[in-house]
């Protein structure tokens, strides 16, 4: 019964189906262009029958790469008579030249490889270097900061507790995180720093602003909402030193207590400790690998292999405790110290490569800031003044004179250098930012804004 059910829904032999098959002129004529366009596909397929996979890969690539050269030029309004007519521009091998998108790419790998070199040092005049002063926000000195990659705003910590959020194109306050001295017991119901700040890291996508101070507390604030979303405890002493490894949420810490600790933002947990310094840890930079560079009142620079859990140990530079520190690359690192010392490091050897006695006369160094992949350093100390130097990292010497100088009166406790070398910030501040040692009642609680004259492109050293 089944078998009979399933053949009568089968359809039948005798069924036909009505078909028109008239045919007009134009679709003859669709016809015919069809049987031309297929000759000539075969063509096309006939020629490169032949090739190999790997030999297709590299066609098919410069293919794309001419394409997205063209569809650049015609954006930019330089479309070429050859490029109109469909023929990108070729090399001598028959492929298309290093376009825009392939160069970005081969400098961001020479970048992160650290043989990016831009030779700003040359064209750097401290006549064309434009400043604004940011209106006053703190009560008290400045003590550290933290700019964008996009260099488009800036955070500062002071030693009033409180952290401030500015546009670097206006000048104007933005917004601010609260902060307050309260009596042991309070802090606990406060969602802010309760003690001087004395650190600040900005993660690569400007998502997450990591702060730290004398409170001993690393608070994690959403740069989007303004909101403090956690705190980390495990330093047993003042938090001097942040840095967030470039394009990762991977954060460093460095404390009084001696040890460097790592931290992921993105689960929000601790992952090491590491031990070596023999006393306070005063400053800590990273770059795009696992490692990390720390300075210490002990007078030494240590250099972290962070997966390997290893450091290395460089000393005999300075006479006295350092109190900061930065990276040029993956092995060049840039240190200043209270006796008035600007050294220039690499991890190949124990000892400065290149030192600058007295680079502020006699007074101490505060902070350094250094441009990843170019030949500029810049130093700032007690005597009010911002020094630019030049670190020829081919020949590992810093050059004496120094290229020029401005100004930012009192202490300079802070400095940091945008990506693109076009501007420069400083936190000023009457007060070193560590204690209170001196006061020069001439300095300024106040962000500057230093705008750079443009370089020449970047090389490969």
């Amino acid at each position: 019964a089944s078998r009979q059910g399933s053949s009568a829904k089968r359809p039948r032999r005798s069924d036909k189906v009505d078909v028109d098959w008239a045919v007009e002129s134009g679709d003859e004529s669709s016809d015919d262009e069809r049987q031309r366009k297929g000759a000539a596909g075969s063509d096309s397929e006939d020629e490169f029958a032949e090739e190999t996979a790997n030999e297709k890969r590299v066609r098919l690539a410069r293919d794309l790469l001419s394409t997205m050269d063209r569809a650049r030029s015609a954006a930019e309004g330089e479309l070429t008579s050859d490029d109109e007519s469909g023929g990108g521009s070729e090399s001598d091998d028959g492929g298309p030249t290093l376009d825009s998108v392939s160069r970005k790419l081969h400098e961001k790998l020479l970048g992160t490889a650290g043989r990016l070199r831009r030779d700003l040092a040359s064209s750097l005049s401290c006549s064309d270097i434009t400043v604004s002063v940011c209106p006053r926000a703190h009560r008290f000195a400045i003590t550290c900061l933290a700019l964008s990659s996009a260099e488009d705003f800036c955070y500062t910590g002071s030693k009033d507790c409180t952290i401030v959020r500015w546009d670097t194109e206006t000048g104007k306050r933005v917004s601010s995180f609260p902060g307050k001295r309260l009596k042991p017991g309070e802090e606990a119901e406060f969602d802010g720093h309760t003690a001087e700040v004395l650190a600040l890291a900005l993660t690569s996508d400007g998502r997450y602003l990591a702060s730290g101070g004398r409170d001993r507390l690393i608070r994690i604030w959403d740069c989007r909402s303004n909101k403090l979303i956690d705190s980390f405890q495990g330093h047993r002493d003042i938090v001097s030193g942040l840095a967030f490894r470039k394009g990762s949420h991977t954060l460093y810490s460095a404390s009084h207590d001696r040890s460097v600790r790592a931290w992921n933002i993105d689960e929000m947990a601790f992952i090491e400790a590491l031990f070596g310094h023999q006393s306070d840890i005063t400053a800590i930079d990273c770059h795009f690998r696992e490692r990390a560079v720390t300075c210490s009142s002990d007078r030494s620079v240590r250099f972290w292999k962070i997966p390997e859990e290893s450091q290395l140990v460089l000393q005999g530079g300075h006479k006295a405790s350092l109190d900061c520190v930065k990276m040029l690359d993956e092995v060049h690192f840039l240190s200043g110290s209270q006796d008035g010392t600007l050294a220039l490091w690499h991890t190949s050897k124990k000892k400065p490569c290149s030192i600058i006695r007295g680079a502020h006369g006699d007074s101490w160094i505060s902070s350094v800031a250094t441009l990843p992949n170019s030949n500029v350093v810049a130093s700032g100390a007690s005597d009010g003044k911002v020094r630019f130097w030049k670190a020829d990292l081919n020949t590992r010497r810093l050059t004496a004179p120094s290229l020029g100088s401005v100004d930012v009166p009192g202490f300079c406790n802070a400095l940091a250098f945008g990506s693109t070398g076009r501007i420069l910030v400083a936190g000023g501040g009457q007060e070193h930012r560590l204690g209170r040692w001196q006061r020069d009642p001439n300095g300024k609680n106040r962000l500057y804004v230093f705008r750079l004259p443009e370089g020449p492109q970047a090389e490969e050293s």
